[in-house]
């Protein structure tokens, strides 16, 4: 089966190189070509040229709303956007006859070149069907009954993990602050209910590695998603709007290319200091 993948990114990438392993036959296209390079794919010059289905990876709303003319025969959208993204999308698709689904990828780039990542595909079951072989081999699948329904179990769940990654890190300043040591810290969350949280996420948070596989301005975006969607169907979403404006906050001062976890470490002062005292140069 022929599979194309349009935004070649960090995610996009990895599912370039899962759906290659799997046997299928993969193009892909990229506005900046260098991000091509070495992948096991079928560059392709334009994305009308697009074929097969044909996974959308582009970054944001913008970037969304200028693709016109994508070629293939179902269209996914696995990016993260706002509900009213992938509406607008839904219809301009739909009504030149394309099958269209959103599935939204949980994990990074390495659950999804692993098929560890888990799938949250919304959409007509006809529709599905007629791809259901490719996401087979590409992880856990989630369905939901509408493209919308898929995005907003991602912005909610984004939502979640970005707000807890805040918190946590609070969690460990408070501490500090007092003199509790980074390993009690540790010994407490394991004996509780976010004993995986702490197992996974605070060696990441201490011990940031480069370069993250998912940054905070990339959180804020997605949080700002989350926040704008609810507004717009006049749900407002007061804790999140609080964690929005901190991860847009960070992002502004120069902290946009930081790991997302530590989020909760970065002090917001005239000095831009972390807490292991790193001014932002």
């Amino acid at each position: 089966m022929e599979v194309t993948v349009i935004g070649t990114g960090r995610m996009g990438s990895a599912l370039v190189k899962r759906l290659a392993k799997q046997g299928f036959d993969v193009y892909a296209w990229n506005r900046t070509r260098d991000k091509l390079r070495d992948l096991p794919a079928k560059v392709i010059d334009d994305i009308s040229q697009a074929r097969g289905v044909t996974f959308i990876f582009v970054s944001d709303d913008e970037a969304l709303n200028a693709v016109k003319g994508v070629g293939g025969d179902v269209i996914v959208l696995s990016g993260t956007y706002s509900i009213g993204a992938v509406t607008a999308f839904n219809i301009r698709f739909t009504s030149m006859g394309k099958g269209l689904l959103a599935a939204p990828v949980v994990g990074g780039p390495a659950d999804v070149e692993n098929g560890t990542a888990v799938y949250l595909i919304g959409g007509p079951e006809s529709t599905y069907q007629r791809v259901k072989e490719v996401f087979d081999k590409l992880g856990s699948i989630i369905r939901l009954p509408t493209a919308e329904a898929a995005m907003a179990l991602k912005l909610a769940y984004n939502s979640f993990l970005i707000g807890t990654m805040a918190l946590l890190g609070e969690y460990v300043v408070l501490g500090r602050t007092y003199g509790v040591d980074d390993d009690t810290l540790r010994a407490l969350l394991t004996k509780t209910v976010f004993k995986e949280v702490g197992e996974k996420y605070m060696d990441r948070m201490l011990r940031p590695k480069s370069p993250p596989s998912f940054t905070l301005a990339l959180a804020a975006k997605d949080v700002h998603y989350a926040v704008k969607s609810a507004g717009d169907a006049k749900t407002p979403l007061i804790v999140s709007s609080a964690v929005k404006s901190l991860y847009e906050l960070l992002a502004v001062l120069g902290f946009g290319n930081e790991d997302y976890v530590r989020a909760g470490l970065l002090e917001i002062g005239p000095q831009n200091k972390d807490v292991h005292g790193r001014g932002d140069t």
